[in-house]
């Protein structure tokens, strides 16, 4: 419990990512651009400091989630940033679904000034980041993913290093394809059984227990069983940038992904009836104003 952890971008995920360290017994340093965001680590017992370049020099291991490419340059190349620390006994985790080009950039700028990058996307939901049910998907500089390793056990359940710089963006893409599909499939289930005349609570529950079951069904089926989208673990507007990432990734390679694709006109639609600060799981409401459920 020694080593210093500093957190910077406090949004769904880093608040409770932070909170569990807190937990855990570690010392939290973080940051974010809300002032909500930052009081909320602070009620929690975590530190705050004024700047990701703080964080940076404050911490042993430094975890970064962030919103967007933008927000990662300037976290690392601003001028209060971690590059403008020099930290280089401190490396950094970079937790954000993002493309690899742009994390590739930000490693760079960072080795120029000797801190080691890695790439570490996360697997798992808000909801799952708050009970530590989370799997960390390590790559790059291999002995710094093994000092970060040690940190694990207090903010998730498990940790795959699965080697080259990048090749953690490329496995959470293929959690995330799968993710995108699973969702959609389970709205679609429980609004076809709804449809059929089946209670919500009753197939949710018998489902659960069956061969159809997924992840997705059993995290985000109590949301739609209760029709309630607004404590949003993955809000619709943000899965749209996820969704852009890995069709583009898709392209890039030449590899069709056709039941992906058609997952993406249900989140668009869930946009254009107003729901980008839903859950993703609101696709159930989606799909049952298309099928003119009564519930």
């Amino acid at each position: 419990m020694s080593k210093h952890i500093g957190v910077v971008g406090l949004g769904i995920m880093g608040s409770a990512i932070s909170g569990n360290f807190c937990k855990s017994g570690y010392q939290v340093t973080g940051f974010d651009i809300s002032a909500a965001r930052c009081d909320e680590l602070a009620g929690k017992g975590g530190a705050v400091a004024g700047s990701p370049g703080e964080v940076a020099a404050a911490a042993d291991i430094v975890l970064t989630s962030l919103p967007s490419s933008a927000a990662l340059d300037a976290v690392v190349s601003g001028a209060d940033g971690i590059a403008a620390a020099g930290n280089a006994a401190a490396p950094v985790m970079e937790c954000s679904t993002l493309p690899i080009e742009d994390k590739q950039r930000n490693h760079d700028a960072l080795a120029e000034v000797g801190v080691t990058l890695l790439d570490a996307p996360l697997s798992g939901t808000g909801a799952q980041a708050v009970t530590k049910d989370l799997a960390v998907y390590l790559s790059g500089d291999e002995s710094a993913a093994n000092t970060c390793a040690e940190i694990i056990e207090g903010f998730a359940r498990a940790h795959y290093y699965v080697g080259e710089f990048g090749n953690g963006s490329r496995m959470k893409y293929v959690a995330n394809h799968l993710v995108a599909i699973h969702n959609v499939a389970a709205a679609e289930a429980l609004v076809l059984g709804m449809k059929a005349g089946l209670d919500a609570e009753t197939i949710f529950e018998v489902i659960s227990d069956s061969a159809g079951t997924s992840r997705m069904f059993e995290i985000r089926g109590p949301m739609m069983v209760a029709d309630d989208y607004d404590d949003a673990t993955m809000k619709i507007e943000v899965w749209q940038k996820d969704m852009g990432i890995i069709s583009a990734f898709a392209k890039s390679l030449a590899c069709p992904v056709p039941m992906f694709s058609t997952t993406a006109d249900i989140y668009t639609a869930g946009m254009a009836q107003g729901r980008s600060q839903q859950d993703t799981g609101a696709v159930c409401a989606v799909l049952g104003e298309m099928a003119r459920l009564k519930r």
